[in-house]
């Protein structure tokens, strides 16, 4: 429970550092500018769409970034996220003891909804309701697995105010830069009052040397995307890994951030503008 409660104490404490609009704009003046410029070897196309893969596949693995994405299917993966927070905001609401006990019943509810008005809240009602029993349960399985650490690491009834689970991805697009589009992507939001929120990021496999940067994109994205909520922290989970790790926001961090993003972006430029080698029989 130690553990817990500084968890939670780190999550709702008061922002450590002001972020007044003058801040904000002065980082985002500086990404338009660095952005122009690194976008400028982009080939034609679709536009280039920056999230936490990207950042990563820039820093880590730059040979992918040429590689063309595989045709989406789905896969029990692509479900945990949503149905997870799903399993989570049930648990908050004392509507389940735990992750366990909520999964089955929350993706029956979804599919009872997705049958009576033909909406698809999570996208993928139709798929898993054509699942035999065994597939199913792999997708139980892994929902439960993805929502239990997230609902182990806070004391959920202790966080004060206004709670957000998921929700759409923050979007940002670079005026004058049509060719790059920055989204951000966090599993909680919790309001602290005023105009500051903490964020709570759930990442999988184990923190990389850059991951004070990634926490500070989503901190970058979300506050670009809504300057008059900023964001205060980001809380990082790795659960697989066992960490939680935090950044609390400044200038400083917002601009840490924006370097990354500009050198992934002209990182990918330069890969993409590269022609792929030929054979030589």
């Amino acid at each position: 429970m130690t553990r817990v409660r500084a968890a939670t104490a780190g999550l709702i404490a008061p922002p450590v550092h002001d972020l007044d609009q003058d801040a904000v704009d002065r980082v985002r003046t500086r990404l338009e500018s660095g952005m122009a410029d690194a976008a400028t070897g982009l080939p034609g196309g679709a536009p280039l769409e920056v999230g936490l893969p990207l950042l990563r596949r820039a820093r880590y693995r730059p040979e992918l970034l040429g590689v063309p994405d595989e045709p989406f299917a789905w896969r029990p993966a692509f479900v945990r996220r949503s149905l997870g927070l799903e399993i989570v905001r049930a648990c908050r609401d004392r509507r389940y003891r735990g992750p366990a006990a909520a999964a089955g019943p929350v993706a029956d509810h979804a599919l009872e909804e997705w049958r009576r008005t033909g909406w698809r809240t999570f996208h993928w009602e139709p798929w898993v309701a054509g699942l035999g029993a065994g597939a199913r349960s792999v997708v139980l399985a892994e929902a439960v697995a993805w929502a239990t650490p997230l609902w182990a690491t806070f004391d959920w009834a202790a966080l004060p105010g206004t709670v957000e689970f998921g929700g759409p991805d923050d979007r940002w697009s670079c005026p004058g830069v049509d060719s790059v589009h920055l989204k951000g992507r966090c599993e909680v939001r919790l309001h602290l009052g005023g105009t500051r929120r903490s964020l709570v990021s759930v990442a999988s496999g184990r923190p990389g040397d850059g991951w004070r940067d990634e926490l500070a994109y989503v901190a970058l994205v979300a506050t670009l995307s809504a300057p008059d909520r900023t964001a205060a922290r980001v809380v990082g989970l790795w659960p697989d890994a066992g960490f939680r790790l935090a950044v609390e926001v400044d200038e400083a961090v917002l601009t840490g951030a924006f370097d990354r993003v500009v050198d992934a972006v002209a990182v990918t430029a330069g890969v993409r503008a590269t022609p792929p080698a030929t054979a030589v029989a």
